[in-house]
This record gives C-alpha cells, structure tokens and sequence, in this order.
C-alpha cells in the first residue's frame, strides 16, 4: 500500500530558510511556511513539521531535495559568515 500525505496545518516561516550543499558550498533559501503533515502508512499515522520553499509557481517541501542539509534562522545563517570572516581577519594579523 502506498504512503498518503495530508497537510493539516500551515504556519508562517518568516525569518527561516533551508539550507542546501551546493558542490561543497552552503547556500539558502528562504521558507514560504512550515507544515504539520500527517503520513498514513498502512493503518500507521505519523505526524511530523516540514518546511516548504516556493519552487518557480509551487510550493515544495524543502526537505525532499536530495541536497538539503537543514533548517536554520536567517539571522543564524548570515552570522556563519561573519564569524568566518573574523577567524580569516584574526589568522591574517
């Protein structure tokens, strides 16, 4: 039997992105919402939080992207590259 999706409820996901490896790189995309799924799987329910990226005209699970690695604060990812730049600044003097 196969897996059925249902979406039971959307929330906003302002400030959040998924992250993905681009050939070695971390890149980021900003989420539309996160959605509370529940998976029926035989007579087994399971309900779990997903996050969801606009993909051109749709809405997708960020999560089913065979390169994604994670959700994270925008506010969060940004400051990865700030420390980077430091630990380079602190190296060079």
């Amino acid at each position: 039997m196969s897996k059925q999706t249902n979406i039971l409820q959307i929330l906003p996901a302002t400030g959040w992105v998924a992250v993905y490896d681009e050939s070695g790189e971390e890149s980021a995309a900003s989420l539309v919402c996160f959605a509370l799924v529940e998976t029926l799987d035989g007579g087994n329910r399971q309900h779990e939080v997903r996050p969801m990226h606009a993909d051109g005209k749709r809405i997708v699970f960020a999560d089913e992207a065979a390169n994604f690695l994670r959700v994270e604060e925008l506010s969060e990812f940004a400051g990865d590259d700030d420390e980077e730049e430091e630990v380079e600044d602190d190296a060079e003097a």
